[in-house]
């Protein structure tokens, strides 16, 4: 159909990517805040056409006329100069996508947190990464690095009614928390001394790591865990990270700044915190990579540490909102937010904040695109991008299409969210077929 969709309908991706354009953003920012104030009906990541069409729509309405030239076709694009940066965790794949933008890996290079080679195929739904891209522009960038890494791996101590510890760090996991298929019964098929890898962004109002994704893992060499120093004996070279006590005396890269509120990443020794109740330490890692300036960036995390809106620090990097747009809330200590501004001599000059409760979150659930790999014979769920996809959740939306066109090879776009008892599963809430 070629009819022009209403203007609340279009996606608020593009909305940002407008915003963020620096040669528009104070106009564009003003004139699309009022009529622009509901999530889209209209899919997120529909086919770049649609969303061109959409795109001028709104910007004939609103004669906006030097907005689309820096937006390099104003839909899902990519752009051609500058440089951007995005962490969070993956919401979604037919690309990648992060904190609501679509990131072409196609040509990225992907590695691990280690800094060694891995492949697309490694990537995983929840997983927390750091992209590396050219000009974030109309909600997509091309990415030239994809780096994925976990919060901590270790063993199970305990498991609580909406979490569990382990190496020390509660983590708490809720309806946004997925789990890998040995694990996709959830907290139930978890038990202590099992070893699980935890990729998750740290809460420092609740000292709880909030996971994003939980995997199993039969055996490892050495455990890991980023997280904030609480306590720290120079002299008896421990600290404390959650609940658990490192020695770090014999370890190697010790960092000259270790401080009690610095994040700090571990290698720890797997043969227990032996008699004196303290986990051994190897070495340390890169707790924060250093950035250079970044035209764009766009990082999702919890506020680590508030002092005033001009110096905060949101997942350990600092952060200068004085000047932002705030949404969707309060700033404070622990405050979960989707940041967007440049990065200048190390620091986020911000833009754009917006603050993301947890029925947000849940019902921006996940998306994927691409072509169906097989169909249930009674039609009742699909496999789509290796992920199993549920199709009876009450109020399922068709468009373009209906359940006689799901078939495999046919190329569609699925919004949905986790399924209850199932957190390798989704529930679609939208199929779009294309």
């Amino acid at each position: 159909m070629n009819h022009l969709p209403p203007l609340s309908s279009i996606p608020a991706r593009l909305r940002d990517a407008w915003a963020a354009s620096a040669s528009a953003a104070s106009a564009v920012a003003a004139a699309i805040s009022a009529p622009l104030t509901r999530f889209a009906s209209f899919a997120p990541h529909a086919p770049v056409a649609r969303q061109r069409r959409g795109a001028a729509a709104l910007l004939t309405t609103l004669a906006v006329f030097g907005a689309c030239a820096p937006l390099s076709g104003c839909g899902g694009g990519v752009g051609e100069g500058g440089t951007g940066y995005a962490s969070g965790p993956i919401t979604g794949f037919g690309s990648v996508i992060v904190n609501g933008i679509v990131f072409d890996d196609s040509l990225a290079v992907v590695e691990d947190g280690d800094s060694s080679a891995r492949t697309r195929a490694d990537l995983r739904l929840g997983m927390t990464v750091e992209i590396e891209s050219d000009a974030i522009v109309g909600g997509g960038a091309r990415a030239s690095r994809v780096r994925f890494d976990s919060a901590v791996v270790g063993p199970v101590e305990s498991v609580e009614a909406d979490g569990f510890v382990v190496l020390g760090q509660r983590v708490a996991v809720d309806q946004t928390t997925v789990f890998d298929a040995t694990t996709a019964a959830g907290l139930t098929a978890l038990a202590p001394g099992q070893v699980v890898e935890v990729y998750g962004l740290y809460d420092a109002g609740l000292a709880r790591l909030r996971a994003t994704r939980v995997e199993r893992r039969a055996s490892v060499a050495v455990y890991r865990l980023r997280g904030v120093v609480n306590a720290l004996d120079e002299g008896n070279r421990t600290l404390r990270v959650g609940t658990a006590l490192f020695a770090y005396g014999s370890a190697a890269a010790t960092p000259s700044d270790l401080a009690v509120g610095s994040f700090v990443r571990l290698f720890v020794a797997t043969d227990g915190p032996g008699l004196l109740g303290r986990w051994q330490v190897l070495r340390f890692g890169t707790a924060q990579r250093v950035l250079p300036d970044l035209d764009v960036v766009s990082i999702k995390g919890h506020v680590s540490l508030f002092t005033t809106l001009a110096s905060l620090r949101v997942d350990g990097r600092p952060v200068d909102a004085s000047a932002a747009v705030i949404n969707g809330g309060t700033l404070a200590l622990g405050a979960r937010v989707e940041v967007v501004g440049s990065l200048r001599a190390g620091v986020l000059v911000a833009t754009r904040v917006e603050v993301r409760s947890d029925e947000f979150e849940r019902a921006r659930g996940f998306e994927l695109r691409g072509p169906i790999e097989s169909v249930a014979a009674d039609r009742t769920s699909l496999v789509l991008r290796g992920i199993a996809v549920g199709l009876t959740r009450p109020g399922l939306e068709f468009k373009d299409g209906g359940p006689a066109d799901l078939v495999a090879g046919r190329a569609v776009e699925v919004r949905g969210v986790l399924s209850v008892g199932n957190g390798a599963r989704l529930d679609a809430l939208e199929v779009r077929f294309r």
